[in-house]
């Protein structure tokens, strides 16, 4: 039961800790979004072009369950499974409040919430590790992004005048 939960919910949980951090960030600082969405939007999709670039390679296998005879343990959409797109968008957001934001006790717990969901869909048998892994270096790699971010102040440009 806490397998299925934790496989299932847990991304909706770190999605839910994010969109509140980020609302909570937004409300206090209230940053020039024109200088702070296009970091956040181009790190998503570069991590989404990961993704699926990855899931092009020829290292494609059935899911565990399939395998093994199995029922699934958890949810989980009909495809071969790598990379784990739980995982992916999950470090998505979490790299998103690490970086932009200055909760950084948050983005911590939001990552331990993901491993423990991303080992929960390997026991519950709708990944492989292997899946996982892929899942989580394709969300990771879009961070590159946020290293030419700097925290800009409220109503405060970052250009001189």
């Amino acid at each position: 039961m806490f397998v299925k939960l934790f496989a299932d919910a847990g991304l909706v949980a770190v999605l839910v800790w994010g969109a509140v951090a980020g609302a909570v960030w937004l409300w206090r600082t209230r940053p020039k979004l024109a200088v702070v969405l296009p970091y956040a939007i181009m790190a998503g999709l570069t991590s989404l072009l990961i993704g699926k670039l990855l899931s092009l390679l020829p290292v494609q296998h059935a899911r565990p369950f399939v395998e093994q005879g199995a029922v699934a343990g958890a949810a989980y959409i009909d495809n071969p499974g790598f990379p784990s797109d739980h995982a992916l968008l999950a470090v998505v957001v979490v790299m998103a409040v690490f970086f932009l934001t200055p909760y950084k006790k948050s983005a911590y717990g939001m990552l331990l919430l993901t491993l423990v969901m991303c080992v929960a869909r390997v026991v519950a048998l709708v990944h492989t590790p292997f899946d996982i892994t892929g899942g989580l270096v394709a969300g990771a790699a879009g961070a590159v992004w946020y290293f030419g971010y700097r925290p800009v102040r409220a109503g405060v440009s970052r250009t001189k005048s």
